[in-house]
């Protein structure tokens, strides 16, 4: 009895150590599967965040093409009026230059919305390639000094000196026919804009003719058109400084274009 007895404890131990076993590699088992599923989820969520940061690149690099350009044509065109007014010695045409002078500014906004998602979210520790998170970073960088040398410097340029300059030089009719009458109506005339107040369109017909004429009958003397050369130059000067930090970008954004597609297609 006391042999019988005695030989059923230790298959019961093996029983439990069995059983402790099969839960202790179960438990190992989900944890390596959840971080498994975790992984490909994070992995999934990179790659997307990857291929909406190439879509802002391309939208970047689009911008970039027209902002080039249209500041090229305008660099070129002020250069051509430094030339002239430092030069002419007759009194130059109000009115011609009045309805030819370009007063927009094309400003590069970056498009960082994605990267700021992948610098939060830490997805930018997935991307195993060193040289080419550096290039995403470098490219950011360069992309936000763009973007102040746009947005800031040569803003406060236009507003601080050059239209300020212009103002103490241009006879009024200058600017209200440039400026003002003349884009209202030829949008009034255009899309019969109900947003206009009706004593507009009064005294403009009553008095367009008054502008031009006083745009025609001023004459500005040689000290002025020196005056204006100088403010010509400042402003391509200015636009130059955008003008290489834009070409440069844009040559930087075709190069990472070039990598995270070969990485990502």
């Amino acid at each position: 009895m006391e042999v019988h007895h005695h030989s059923h404890h230790p298959k019961k131990w093996k029983e439990y150590f069995v059983e402790f076993l099969m839960l202790f590699l179960a438990v190992s088992m989900g944890f390596v599967a959840e971080n498994i599923r975790e992984k490909h989820v994070e992995n999934e969520r990179s790659e997307e965040l990857i291929q909406a940061f190439i879509i802002d690149i391309k939208e970047n690099q689009k911008q970039l093409d027209s902002l080039i350009l249209q500041n090229q044509k305008q660099s070129s065109y002020f250069d051509s009026l430094s030339i002239v007014h430092a030069t002419i010695k007759e009194p130059i045409d109000l009115y011609e230059l009045a309805n030819t002078l370009d007063f927009w500014m094309y400003r590069f906004i970056n498009r960082k919305t994605i990267f700021e998602q992948m610098k939060s979210s830490g997805a930018l520790r997935y991307i195993q390639d060193k040289d080419m998170l550096k290039a995403i970073l470098t490219y950011e960088e360069h992309a936000s000094l763009a973007e102040a040398r746009s947005l800031e410097t040569e803003t406060q340029q236009y507003f601080d000196q050059f239209r300020p300059d212009l103002i103490k030089i241009l006879p009024p009719s200058f600017f209200i026919y440039r400026g003002t009458v003349e884009k209202k109506y030829n949008q009034f005339n255009s899309v019969k804009n109900v947003s206009f107040h009706p004593g507009f369109m009064k005294n403009y017909l009553l008095h367009k003719n008054e502008l031009i004429k006083d745009l025609k009958n001023t004459k500005l003397s040689i000290a002025q058109n020196r005056a204006l050369s100088n403010i010509w130059f400042h402003r391509i000067d200015r636009l130059a400084v955008s003008l290489v930090s834009q070409i440069s970008l844009l040559e930087e954004g075709k190069q990472l274009l070039k990598m995270l597609e070969q990485e990502h297609h």
